[in-house]
């Protein structure tokens, strides 16, 4: 076990009291002149017809290719492959034509942009909405609430509610009539607003070694820490008691990178989510804290909310925002998230095939309890024909149906809420050759994670004893119940709720 304490004090949480809310935090515009909603925004014009405009706390790379041609990377892409230098000096080295091949290694959250498109992460994580102005001026924007203001479309009366329905609006759609949200699938023309489409990630390969396959990604991972380590030295693990967040945690050590491990605390969170995540990191010799927001939720967090995502995310998605929660800390996030891909989710619910569209059309909608007349539904029958069109060989539609739905509809609405704060959030599974990897697996080794586990099991064995996501109940009835409610006063009245209901 490495004793990691006394690298600790960097890693001490700020008072709450210095935090400073910022309207559209990190968010982007593009168009034919300078946006400036904040004085001081930076704007560039990338060429004659093109501005870029920009918070000044949104990470932004100008670079002319081999060509001499201008690339704009904006947020933090991060190389995954070791041989390979960091993405601004790959885009000076290398031929315009070129460049595409070059980011399905790039690991992050970014949005690339030449002078005629729009490229995106491998699951649209910095998202991009764009419309059209009725001269025919393009405007892309990753903040739907600024492009509202410059396009003045229509709203979409559909309020999202959290866990229930489809909760985000369905890309290719957004909430406003006439804007579009750009899928991780496609690329923008940005003189006439077409869509090109483009490959999600490099060919998946079944034929590929599994012990290969884990080592690629064991390699991938670890070389993506060790980047983001050296663009900042605060690097903090949002910590739970399940697989995902636990690989990160295993790579950090092998890798032999200082992170602080937190774990929020909330009533929705689980006894092993309380009891487990401290017990990982010792274990592995990292300090681990506990982040406890505020009880209550202040109206003007909600004004923000509502202000930055104008409705895209629901409010109990956005609870951890209003409660303060991440207010304290400062420098990377790195976590869990996007690994969803590779676990052959929505297999029971969903059929193998969209051959047939409106069967599958009515089987999500069933799958969600989703009005079949509901705007959700309107979005997905018309990315189900953009599927239909663009198929890529070994890549299951319900894989795909996660990353462009789940994570570049519903997951990046959250990351653009979260902008909000000063921590900044990095998934650093979230590179095209990641997604490959993964879904080269056999489905039975990604079913319930099997993958994950065996390949935290190689890298930190001593992790291995500790159960993942076990039940309320593992550690003890009694116990289980004192945990609960002391953090959420009301766990033992609902158990009583529910035992009167049957």
């Amino acid at each position: 076990m490495h004793d990691r304490s006394a690298k600790n004090e960097k890693f001490l949480p700020t008072t709450n009291s210095t935090f400073t809310m910022r309207l559209h935090r990190r968010q982007f515009v593009i168009g034919s002149e300078a946006f400036r909603p904040y004085a001081d925004w930076h704007c560039r014009q990338l060429n004659t017809s093109t501005w870029i405009s920009y918070c000044p706390e949104l990470r932004a790379s100008w670079t002319n290719d081999a060509d001499g041609v201008p690339w704009v990377l904006l947020g933090l892409a991060v190389e995954t492959l070791e041989s390979r230098p960091e993405p601004p000096s790959q885009i000076a080295q290398t031929a315009s034509a070129d460049i595409p091949e070059l980011y399905p290694s790039w690991a992050g959250r970014w949005v690339l942009i030449d002078r005629d498109r729009v490229h995106m992460d491998a699951s649209g994580l910095l998202g991009c909405f764009y419309g059209t102005t009725p001269d025919g001026k393009i405007w892309v924007s990753s903040s739907p609430a600024l492009l509202a203001m410059i396009l003045s479309p229509e709203t979409d009366p559909r309020q999202l509610r959290y866990q229930q329905g489809l909760s985000w609006f369905t890309p290719p759609y957004s909430r406003f009539v006439g804007i579009n949200r750009l899928l991780p699938s496609q690329v923008l023309e940005l003189k006439d607003g077409s869509i090109q489409p483009r490959s999600l990630m490099p060919p998946i390969n079944p034929s590929l070694g599994y012990d290969e396959t884990l080592e690629l990604l064991k390699q991938s991972l670890m070389t993506a820490l060790k980047r983001l380590s050296q663009a900042e030295s605060r690097l903090w693990l949002g910590l739970s008691a399940g697989v995902d967040s636990r690989l990160v945690l295993a790579t950090a050590y092998c890798a032999k990178i200082n992170i602080m491990p937190f774990t929020r605390i909330s009533p929705r969170m689980s006894v092993a989510d309380r009891l487990l995540p401290p017990q990982l990191a010792h274990e592995l010799g990292y300090k681990h804290i506990f982040l406890r927001g505020q009880s209550k939720s202040k109206s003007d967090r909600l004004h923000f909310v509502a202000a930055h995502t104008v409705g895209h995310v629901s409010e109990g998605d956005a609870l951890p925002f209003l409660r303060s929660v991440r207010d304290s800390l400062e420098g990377i996030s790195i976590g869990g998230w996007c690994f969803g891909v590779g676990k052959a989710l929505g297999r029971q619910s969903l059929p193998d095939s969209i051959d047939d569209l409106k069967t599958c059309t009515q089987q999500i909608a069933q799958a969600y309890n989703e009005p079949l007349a509901s705007s959700a539904i309107a979005g997905i029958q018309d990315w189900l024909k953009w599927v239909q069109k663009t198929p890529q060989e070994h890549l299951d539609w319900r894989d795909r149906f996660y990353i462009e739905q789940r994570l570049a509809g519903w997951q990046s609405s959250k990351e653009q809420l979260y902008d909000l704060s000063k921590i900044e959030r990095i998934p650093v599974i979230n590179a095209a050759r990641n997604y490959a990897l993964m879904l080269g697996i056999e489905e039975h080794r990604r079913l319930e994670a099997k993958y994950q586990v065996e390949l935290i099991s190689r890298i930190a064995p001593q992790l291995s004893s500790y159960p993942c996501n076990p039940d309320e109940y593992y550690f003890g009835k009694l116990r289980a119940i004192a945990i609960k409610s002391s953090y959420d006063p009301t766990y033992p009245y609902q158990i009583i709720k529910n035992k009167l209901r049957f």
